[in-house]
């Protein structure tokens, strides 16, 4: 019975951090310069970082120890290939923090690391501690309107109008046009309503196991 309580706890605990996860943004070649921006900052665990290449050609590669121009020898250390920096595109890199604990990484182009000195750490603190030098929060996306349908063949023989009045005045072609902010906004409510939904369900879920 001790083990099952364990369970549910651990799970209740990992669907809230899911749930209050955030989203760092560290900008990688900026201003033209070899260095990661921020280079260092706090973090929680379950929080995840996005690198944007703004700039020269840089990658990133997961270190053991601070400064030291070595990939790690953990199987699961976190590498990208190199990218070629775009500030209006830049290509992008997200990395998931999974424990607790200083990460390290560094960047292997040419001597970037030895003689420029770009490396850097990410702070990684328990879920939900409080975060003493928190980072640069990454932007949210922008939520994409829904497609509109494509208006319907004419099948009708092309005839030459015999009013040459617009239409485009008149009160229904105006009620007729799309509302692309509200097309948004529902999109907005409808990813919140499934965010609420799915937590909702598991704690349901939690519940009948209990009982």
């Amino acid at each position: 019975m001790m083990i099952k309580h364990l369970s549910v706890v651990a799970l209740i605990a990992s669907l809230f951090t899911f749930a209050n996860s955030e989203n760092w943004s560290v900008k990688v070649g900026d201003a033209g310069k070899n260095a990661f921006t921020p280079a260092t900052f706090d973090a929680n665990v379950g929080d995840t970082v996005t690198f944007s290449f703004v700039g020269g050609n840089h990658d990133v590669f997961q270190a053991d120890a601070f400064g030291k121009c070595v990939k790690s020898a953990l199987p699961d250390a976190f590498t990208t290939p190199i990218n070629a920096g775009n500030a209006a595109a830049p290509p992008t890199a997200v990395w998931t923090l999974a424990k607790e604990g200083p990460v390290y990484y560094y960047c292997t182009v040419a001597d970037h690391c030895g003689t420029d000195q770009m490396y850097a750490t990410i702070n990684v603190l328990a879920a939900g501690k409080a975060l003493t030098a928190p980072g640069v929060k990454a932007p949210a996306e922008q939520p994409k309107a829904p497609p509109q349908p494509a208006a319907p063949a004419d099948d009708l023989p092309n005839t030459t109008p015999k009013s040459t009045t617009s239409s485009a005045s008149s009160p229904t072609a105006a009620a007729s046009a799309p509302a692309t902010p509200k097309a948004a906004s529902s999109a907005v409510k409808i990813d919140n309503q499934i965010s609420i939904a799915v937590l909702g369900g598991a704690l349901l879920s939690l519940t009948s196991y209990f009982l």
